[in-house]
C-alpha cells in the first residue's frame, strides 16, 4: 500500500542513517584502516541522536564488516578480508603478505605435555605419549585476528621446542625436519569465543568467532599435527574450489 513520503520516512530507523553516514566515509576512502572512531559521546554530538541510535549503528557497521571493536579500547575502520583458502598449505605468513597484510606471530606457550584421549585420537598415537602442546597469537597489520593450538607428534620433531616457534611452523617442519604438509581433514564452523580465545584477542567474552580445524599429515600420510584456530569473525574471506 502506497504511504506519503513523511510517513515513510518516520518509520525509518534513526540509527540508519548514522551508519550510511559513516558507512560513506569508510568506503569512499576518508578513514583508512584501522584508524579509531570518534567515542559514542562525540557521534551523539555530531547526528545530534542517543547513544541508543549510536549504538546500533556502531553495530550494524559490525555486522556489515566495516568496523570492529577492541575491548575497552573502542571502535576502528577494518582492513579488507584476508583471502583463505583452508586446504592451501601456504603458511600465515606467506598468504598474508601475498596480499599486502603485515602478519606477525607471539608464541603464548608452548610444552611437553603427555597425549590425552582426545589428542591420541587425532594425531593417531597412544594415550600418554610425548606430544607438543602450543599457543599462538597471530596479528594482521597490529590486529590481532586469531589464537591457535596446535597439538604436535612429539617423536617426529626431536628438539622442536628449542626451534624458533613464532615463524612458520610449516617451513619449519618442511626445511629443518623433511615433512611436506597435505591437508587431511579439515572442520570450519561459527562459534563464539571463550574467555581464554577473547582475552588473547582483546574482544569480549562472547564475541562472533570463526573455528578452524586441521589435521596435517606429511608426504608419507603420516599425521603431524592438529591445528585448532579460533579467528575473528570479520577477518577472513573463506574460498573454497571444487572439481567434479
Amino acid at each position: 500500500m502506497y504511504m506519503p513520503a513523511q510517513e515513510t520516512s518516520s518509520r525509518v530507523p534513526k540509527y540508519i542513517a548514522i551508519r550510511d553516514a559513516i558507512a560513506h566515509e569508510i568506503e569512499s576512502g576518508q578513514w583508512s584502516t584501522n584508524t579509531k572512531l570518534a567515542s559514542e559521546r562525540v557521534l551523539m554530538e555530531q547526528f545530534a541522536t542517543t547513544r541508543v541510535a549510536v549504538r546500533e549503528a556502531l553495530l550494524a557497521l559490525e555486522m556489515d564488516g566495516l568496523i570492529y571493536r577492541l575491548d575497552r579500547r573502542g571502535w576502528f575502520v577494518r582492513a579488507p578480508r584476508i583471502i583463505y583458502r583452508p586446504q592451501s598449505t601456504k603458511s600465515f605468513n606467506q598468504y598474508v603478505t601475498e596480499q599486502g597484510g603485515v602478519p606477525s606471530t607471539e608464541l603464548i606457550s608452548a610444552e611437553l605435555v603427555q597425549a590425552t584421549a582426545w589428542d591420541a585420537t587425532h594425531l593417531k598415537v597412544n594415550v600418554g605419549d610425548d606430544i607438543y602442546s602450543m599457543w599462538r597469537r597471530r596479528s594482521i597489520n597490529g590486529r590481532p585476528a586469531v589464537v591457535e593450538h596446535l597439538r604436535i607428534n612429539a617423536s617426529l620433531f626431536p628438539q622442536f621446542l628449542e626451534q624458533n616457534l613464532e615463524d612458520s611452523i610449516t617451513i619449519l617442519m618442511a626445511e629443518h625436519y623433511q615433512r611436506q604438509l597435505t591437508r587431511a581433514h579439515i572442520s570450519l564452523y561459527p562459534t563464539v569465543l571463550s574467555e581464554q580465545q577473547a582475552k588473547a584477542l582483546h574482544v569480549n567474552v562472547g564475541s562472533m568467532g570463526l573455528y578452524i580445524c586441521r589435521t596435517n599429515c606429511d608426504q608419507n600420510g603420516v599425521i603431524t599435527d592438529v591445528d585448532q584456530e579460533y579467528w575473528l569473525h570479520d577477518v577472513l574471506d573463506l574460498h573454497f574450489e571444487a572439481s567434479e
